[in-house]
C-alpha cells in the first residue's frame, strides 16, 4: 500500500500536478516541488476544516525548493511547516514567488512567513466561512483563529501605504466578526476578546498616518466602550487604547488635535484604573499644545500644569510635575504671540527656581532648571520685542553660570544657550545689539582658549554676530563685518573652530553694507559681490553668491534711486543664467527690487518702465517661469512709482492696476489679493495729482470712487488710507465745494473711531483750518493744539506714528 502511494507521488511530482490528501491525511498539506528531483514535503494546515476541499486551492498546492523528501520528522519541516510556505500557484499554473513582507527583527508575529496577498486570502476565506454560519456558532479554535489574524494584519511591517491600509481593513473586519460573535451571546469570546485586541487594530490605523484613519482609530474606542460597557477585563486594560490614539493626536499636524488629545486625556482619567494615567501623558498633551501656536497656548498648558500639582498635593503621587512639565508650559509661551508670554515664560522658571511658590518643596530636584529651560525663556524674550530683552538674556545666562558653579549640572551654558542670547540681541532692537553680540562672541572664543570644548562658536554664532553688526545702522557697521568675517576664515585656517564663511556669512557682510547710509556703501556691495564672482568662477572658491547675494545689491542701489544700476546687475544676473554661469535667476523678490528702484528714481519716465518690467514679469509667468509670478507687491510698488511722478493720467493708471488686480484674484491667482496697501496706494497717487483742471478732476473722481470700495470691503483702512483721503479732499475739491468739509469730517471722525489717527491724518487736518477747530475744539489751549495731546485711543491701532512714513519693503532675506 505505502509502496502504491510513494509511485503515485513521484509520478505526480514529475508531471507537474498538484497532490491533496484525503481521508486520513485530511489535516495534511502537500507541498508539490515544480522540479521532480526537488522531492516533497509536509505542512500542517494552520487550523483544523471540516474538510480539506474547503481550503482554498492557492493555499493547498505550494512548491518546494529544498531537494529533499521531507517528513514529519525530517527538520526541513521548520518555519514553513510551522505557518505554511510563502510560495503560492494557481490550480492550473504554479506561478514564481512574491517577494516577502517580513516583520524586522525577532517577531511572534503569526503567519510571519505569508506574504501579504496570502494572508489576504487567508483572512476572507475565514470570513467567508463566518457569513455562511450563524453566529454564536463559531467553535474557540475558529475565535481564536481571527484573534491570530488581527495580530498578523497589526504587525505587518510595509513601506507600501496600500498594504497599511489594507492591514487596517482586514484586522478591523476580524475584529468586527468577534464583536458580532459576542453580541450574539457566544460566551466563548469572553476568553478571546481582550483590549489588546482592539489596540492593535488602533495600531494598524495609525500607521496610515491619515486624518481620516485617525478620527476612524478614535472611534473604534468608542466601540470598545460600547461593547464591553462593564467588562472590568476589558476597561483595566484598554489604558493602552486610549494612550495610542492620544499619541495619534499629539502627533497630527491638523488643527485642533491638541483638542482630541486633551478630551481623550480626561476619558482616560475617567475609565482607567487609579494610578494608570501619569504625568507622561499630561506632558504629551501639553506639548501638542505648545507647538499648536495659539494665543492662549501658554494659558492652556499652564492651566493642565495646575492641574497636575493639584493633584499630586492630594496625594496622587504618578502626577507628580517633573522637570518636562515645567518645561513644556514655557515652551508654549515662548511660541505663544502674546504680548505679556515672555513674562509669564519667567514666572514659570521662578516656580522651578523656588518650587514652595507652588506647593512642591518636595520635588525641589526633580524639577530643577536645566539648558532646555532657559533656553526655551531665551526663545519668548527673543519673540517678545521687548528692549530691554537682551538684557535680561545676558542676566540669565550669568544665573546659569552661577547655578552651574554651585552644583547643577545639568544648566552649564553651551554654544546653543550663547547663540539664543545672541540672537535675542538682534531681535530686541537695541542699538548696542552689536556690539553685545560681539562681546559675547569673544567671550565665547576665550573660554574655549580656556578648555570649555561646549562653548566653542559655530558657523550660527558668527552669522547671527554679522548680522546683528548689520542691522546696527552704525556708520562703521560694514567695516565690523568685514573684518568679524575675515577673522573668522583666520580662526578656521589655525583649526580653532570647525565653522567656515558661507554664502550666509558674506550676504550678511553684504546686507551691512546695503544698509549703511554713507555714499559709496552700495558701490562697496557690489564690488564684494563682484569679488565673489570671480573667485567662484576661476575656482579658488567654492561659494557661489545665491539670489539673496544680488537681490541685497539692488535692493541697496533701490534705496539710493540709482535705478539704471539695479537693472544692469538683473540683467547681469539674467545672463550669467543663460550662461550657464550660475544655476540661478532671478526670482519675484528680484523684479520687486528693481521695481522699488525706479519707484526711488528721479527719472520722469521712471513710472514707464516700472510698467514695463512689470509687463516682462506677466509674461515669463505666462511662459511658464513660475519664480516670476508677480504678487501683490510687485503691482503696488509700480503704483508707488506713478504716484511719485508728475505722469499725466497716473491715478487712472493706478486704478486700472488695482482692477487688473481683483480681476486675477477673482481667476484664482491667490498671490493678487488686493490690501490696503495697494488701496493707500491708489488714493496717494491721486492726492498727489498736479497738471490741469481735467487731470485733478479725474484723480478726484477716482479717489473717491477708491475710498468708497475700500469702506464697503472687509478690508480694514490705516492711518494712510486717511491721511491720504483728507489730502485729496483740500488739495482737488474748491473752498466752496459743499462736499469739501463733509467728506473731511466724515473721514477723520471714522479714523477715530477705527484710533488710525497717525501723524500724517493730523497734518493734513491742520491744514483744513475750518474743520481742524471744529473738530479739536476741545483740546485746545491757546486757539491750538499738538498731536500728542489728542485722545490716546484715537491712534491706537497706529502701527508707525511718525508723518508719512508710508513704505513698501523689499523681500531680501536675512542671513
Amino acid at each position: 500500500m505505502m509502496q502504491t502511494f510513494l509511485s503515485l507521488l513521484l509520478v505526480a511530482c514529475w508531471a507537474e500536478l498538484p497532490i491533496v490528501t484525503v481521508g486520513a491525511f485530511a489535516t495534511v498539506q502537500f507541498i508539490v516541488p515544480k522540479d521532480a528531483a526537488h522531492g516533497i514535503f509536509i505542512s500542517r494546515y494552520p487550523h483544523d476544516p471540516s474538510s480539506v476541499d474547503e481550503i482554498p486551492l492557492q493555499l493547498r498546492v505550494k512548491r518546494c525548493s529544498r531537494p529533499l523528501f521531507a517528513t514529519k520528522n525530517n527538520p526541513v519541516v521548520s518555519a514553513a511547516a510551522k505557518g505554511g510556505s510563502s510560495k503560492t500557484s494557481s490550480p492550473n499554473r504554479i506561478k514564481k514567488s512574491q517577494p516577502r513582507r517580513r516583520h524586522k527583527g525577532t517577531t511572534n508575529r503569526p503567519y510571519a512567513s505569508y506574504t501579504t496577498e496570502e494572508l489576504k486570502q487567508l483572512t476572507e476565506y475565514h470570513l467567508s466561512k463566518s457569513i455562511t454560519s450563524n453566529y454564536s456558532s463559531a467553535s474557540s479554535q475558529q475565535l481564536q483563529e481571527f484573534a491570530k489574524l488581527i495580530a498578523s494584519w497589526s504587525k505587518l511591517n510595509t513601506n507600501n501605504r496600500g498594504e497599511r491600509k489594507l492591514a487596517a481593513e482586514m484586522s478591523e473586519q476580524c475584529l468586527r466578526e468577534l464583536i458580532e460573535e459576542k453580541l450574539a451571546g457566544n460566551e466563548r469570546t469572553v476568553n478571546v476578546m481582550s483590549a489588546d485586541m482592539y489596540h492593535s487594530v488602533i495600531r494598524a490605523w495609525l500607521k496610515t498616518h491619515s486624518h481620516v484613519d485617525l478620527v476612524h482609530a478614535t472611534s473604534l474606542i468608542d466601540l470598545m466602550e460600547r461593547t464591553h460597557k462593564g467588562e472590568d477585563k476589558i476597561s483595566s486594560q484598554s489604558i493602552r487604547c486610549y494612550a495610542t490614539v492620544m499619541d495619534g493626536w499629539c502627533k497630527s499636524r491638523y488643527n485642533g488635535a491638541e483638542v482630541k488629545a486633551e478630551e481623550l486625556l480626561h476619558r482616560m482619567r475617567d475609565r482607567c484604573a487609579d494610578g494608570d494615567v501619569n504625568v507622561r501623558y499630561y506632558n504629551n498633551v501639553m506639548n501638542r499644545i505648545a507647538m499648536s501656536g495659539k494665543k492662549n497656548a501658554g494659558k492652556e498648558a499652564e492651566r493642565l500644569l495646575n492641574v497636575l500639582i493639584d493633584a499630586y498635593n492630594k496625594g496622587e503621587k504618578d502626577m507628580m510635575p517633573n522637570r518636562s512639565t515645567f518645561n513644556t508650559v514655557i515652551k508654549a509661551y515662548a511660541k505663544s504671540p502674546t504680548k505679556d508670554a515672555a513674562k509669564d515664560a519667567r514666572r514659570i522658571l521662578s516656580m522651578m527656581e523656588d518650587p514652595s511658590l507652588c506647593g512642591l518643596q518636595n520635588a525641589a530636584k526633580k524639577i530643577e532648571p536645566d539648558k532646555v529651560s532657559c533656553t526655551s525663556l531665551l526663545t519668548a524674550w527673543a519673540n517678545s520685542g521687548d528692549r530691554d530683552a537682551g538684557e535680561k538674556a545676558e542676566q540669565l545666562l550669568q544665573r546659569m553660570e552661577d547655578m552651574y558653579s554651585k552644583g547643577n549640572r545639568s544648566i552649564k551654558p553651551d554654544t546653543v544657550t550663547y547663540n539664543a542670547v545672541i540672537k535675542v540681541w538682534g531681535k530686541c532692537g537695541s542699538p548696542h545689539a552689536g556690539e553685545r553680540s560681539e562681546a559675547l562672541l569673544n567671550k565665547m572664543l576665550k573660554l574655549n582658549e580656556e578648555g570649555e570644548d561646549d562653548v566653542r562658536p559655530d558657523d550660527v554664532t558668527f552669522n547671527s554676530v554679522i548680522h546683528n553688526i548689520a542691522n546696527s545702522n552704525e556708520a562703521d557697521s560694514p567695516q565690523r563685518a568685514t573684518r568679524l568675517l575675515e577673522r573668522m576664515e583666520q580662526l578656521n585656517d589655525e583649526g580653532i573652530i570647525d565653522a567656515k564663511p558661507d554664502i550666509i556669512s558674506y550676504n550678511s557682510v553684504l546686507n551691512a553694507f546695503a544698509k549703511n547710509g554713507r555714499p559709496g556703501a552700495a558701490k562697496d556691495a557690489e564690488k564684494m559681490l563682484n569679488n565673489l564672482e570671480k573667485s567662484f568662477d576661476s575656482g579658488v572658491w567654492n561659494i557661489e553668491p545665491d539670489v539673496y547675494s544680488y537681490n541685497i545689491v539692488i535692493s541697496a542701489w533701490g534705496k539710493r534711486g540709482e535705478a539704471h544700476k539695479a537693472v544692469a546687475l538683473l540683467d547681469r544676473m539674467t545672463s550669467r543664467s543663460f550662461e550657464g554661469k550660475a544655476v540661478i535667476k532671478p526670482d519675484t523678490a528680484t523684479y520687486n527690487s528693481v521695481l522699488n528702484a525706479w519707484s526711488q528714481s528721479s527719472d520722469r519716465n521712471a513710472p514707464v518702465k516700472a510698467l514695463g518690467l512689470l509687463e516682462i514679469m506677466f509674461r515669463l509667468y505666462e511662459g511658464g517661469d513660475v519664480t516670476a509670478q508677480p504678487d501683490v507687491l510687485s503691482i503696488s510698488t509700480v503704483i508707488n512709482a506713478f504716484s511719485k511722478s508728475k505722469f499725466p493720467g497716473k491715478a487712472r493708471e493706478a486704478r486700472n492696476l488695482l482692477r487688473r488686480m481683483k480681476k486675477l484674484y477673482e481667476e484664482g491667482e491667490k498671490k493678487m489679493k488686493p490690501n490696503v496697501y495697494v488701496y493707500a496706494a491708489v488714493l496717494n497717487t491721486c492726492a498727489y495729482a498736479f497738471g490741469r483742471s481735467e487731470e485733478k478732476e479725474d484723480a478726484l473722481k477716482v479717489g473717491i470712487e477708491t475710498y468708497e470700495e475700500l469702506q464697503s470691503s472687509d478690508i480694514e483702512a490705516n492711518h494712510v488710507v486717511y491721511g491720504s483721503f483728507i489730502r485729496l479732499c483740500r488739495k482737488l475739491m474748491p473752498m466752496d465745494d459743499a462736499r469739501r468739509n463733509h467728506f473731511i469730517t466724515r473721514a477723520f471722525k471714522q479714523c477715530c473711531a477705527d484710533g488710525m489717527v497717525g501723524e500724517y491724518v493730523f497734518k493734513q487736518l491742520r491744514a483744513v483750518p475750518d474743520v481742524y477747530t471744529t473738530l479739536l475744539q476741545a483740546y485746545m489751549t491757546d486757539a491750538d493744539t499738538s498731536y500728542e495731546e489728542l485722545p490716546k485711543k484715537w491712534s491706537r491701532n497706529v502701527k508707525d506714528r511718525r508723518p508719512n512714513r508710508y513704505k513698501y519693503g523689499n523681500r531680501v532675506r536675512k542671513a
